[in-house]
C-alpha cells in the first residue's frame, strides 16, 4: 500500500495534468479569437451589381483598411478601372445586418446601374479590433494566459518539493 506522501505526489501530478489540459484547450480558443480579431483580409475581385447614383453597396467586412480598386467585370479588368471620383468608400450601418459594414457609394453615371463590377480592397473582418492599442492588449491577454499556464505547472511542484525528494 502506498504511503500518504506518495498519494500526495500523485494528487499534485494529477492536478497539474488536468489544469494544463484545460488551460491548453482554453488557450487555443483565446489565441484563435485574438488572431481573427486582429488580422486584416484582402478582398480580391469580388463581383457586385452596381446600383443607381447615391445608392450604397454593402461590401464584405466591418472595417475598411485601404487600397480600393473598382473595375468593370464585363470588360477586361486590366483595361477599365473606374476613377476614384466615380465612387466613395467608407463605413456605414448595413441595412441588411444592422451592424457596422464597409459600404461603396456610387457617385457618377460612369458606373452604370445593374452592371457587374469587381471590387478589390483590404478590410477588417467582422469582430476586427480597429484600435491598434486594442489589438496589442488582445495579444497581451494571450501571452499572460500562457504565462498563467506555466505558473499552474510550476507552483504546485515547487510548493510540494516534488522534485527535491
Amino acid at each position: 500500500m502506498k504511503s500518504k506522501a506518495q498519494m500526495g505526489e500523485m494528487g499534485v501530478v494529477l492536478m497539474v495534468f488536468i489544469s494544463v489540459l484545460v488551460g491548453l484547450i482554453l488557450f487555443q480558443v483565446i489565441a484563435q479569437t485574438v488572431g481573427d480579431a486582429s488580422t486584416t483580409t484582402v478582398a480580391d475581385n469580388i463581383t457586385y451589381t452596381a446600383v443607381p447614383i447615391n445608392e450604397v453597396i454593402e461590401l464584405a467586412g466591418q472595417e475598411y483598411i485601404s487600397g480600393i480598386i473598382v473595375t468593370n467585370a464585363t470588360i477586361n479588368a486590366a483595361q477599365f478601372v473606374y476613377p476614384s471620383t466615380n465612387y466613395s468608400i467608407g463605413e456605414c450601418v448595413g441595412a441588411s445586418s444592422g451592424v457596422k459594414s464597409v459600404c461603396l457609394t456610387v457617385l457618377d453615371n460612369d458606373i452604370e446601374n445593374a452592371t457587374s463590377i469587381n471590387v478589390s480592397y483590404n478590410y477588417g473582418p467582422d469582430g476586427y479590433i480597429d484600435s491598434s492599442g486594442g489589438r496589442a492588449m488582445a495579444s497581451l491577454i494571450a501571452i499572460f494566459f500562457a504565462l498563467a499556464i506555466v505558473v499552474i505547472v510550476m507552483l504546485p511542484v515547487i510548493k510540494s518539493n516534488f522534485m527535491w525528494k
